[in-house]
């Protein structure tokens, strides 16, 4: 078995400020063989995106994954395309982590974030593809309807943020949900706190997806970094 990251942006937006070489080093510090590349599908970055049409801004996406994935690679980590979508639903704030799509799914849809997210897991379902709700119980967040998602975060590692994972546990609970772990990597010096263990033998989107839907992984949440760090980050900012 082998550490993935499930939740790592790489660039694509202001709030990822770290080089994917540097992403890689931590990784490989820290023992993982593998990462899912979570960057952010949102209009406000998408807009930014190099490119004048929809489909030259998703080549800007994929080669965002890609120069990643070459600087992972390198260090003898293995990555995996992911992205994480906000959902179009005007007034409140949702995000959700696909896995298992291709850059043909990009390029044969309209972006992601125009779908709700009744359409956004109807297209997932349609295209066997693993939908989870993000930190779904952060502050300003809205949590979702539990009936289109497969899967939540239990366990959010991003001490910036109040991801009341102790709640998120309870949802997943409560509605029959995967539990998903992920350290959400953003910045420099962030320390790894989430991910899950899977067979060194999966080597790509469709597998993945396939191993998580079984629902027998174990997952990583390194809670006392997460809380202590957090309480760091909360005294600092006051």
């Amino acid at each position: 078995m082998i550490k993935l990251e499930t939740h790592c942006h790489t660039g694509g937006s202001s709030c990822a400020d770290c080089p994917p070489e540097k992403i890689a080093e931590y990784y490989k510090a820290a023992g993982y063989g593998g990462a899912v590349i979570t960057n952010h599908l949102q209009k406000a970055y998408f807009d930014g995106y190099n490119g004048a049409t929809d489909r030259e801004k998703n080549a800007y996406f994929i080669n965002i994954y890609n120069e990643s994935r070459k600087a992972f690679n390198a260090r003898g980590i293995k990555t995996f395309l992911g992205a994480e979508v906000l959902a179009y639903n005007p007034g409140n704030h949702s995000e959700f982590i696909i896995y298992g799509f291709d850059e043909k799914f990009l390029f044969d849809n309209k972006p992601l974030f125009y779908y709700t997210q009744e359409e956004l897991f109807g297209l997932c379902e349609k295209n066997g593809l693993f939908m989870y709700k993000c930190h779904p119980f952060r502050t300003r967040e809205f949590t979702g309807n539990p009936e289109f998602m497969h899967g939540a975060e239990s366990f959010n590692g991003h001490y910036h943020h109040n991801n009341n994972n102790e709640l998120a546990e309870k949802f997943c609970d409560d509605n029959g949900l995967i539990k998903m772990s992920g350290t959400d990597f953003h910045h420099e010096g962030q320390p790894i706190t989430g991910g899950i263990y899977i067979p060194q033998n999966i080597n790509d989107g469709k597998a993945l997806v396939e191993y998580i839907f079984k629902n027998e992984f174990e997952r990583i949440e390194d809670k006392e970094t997460y809380e202590r760090e957090y309480v760091k980050t909360v005294k600092l900012w006051k």
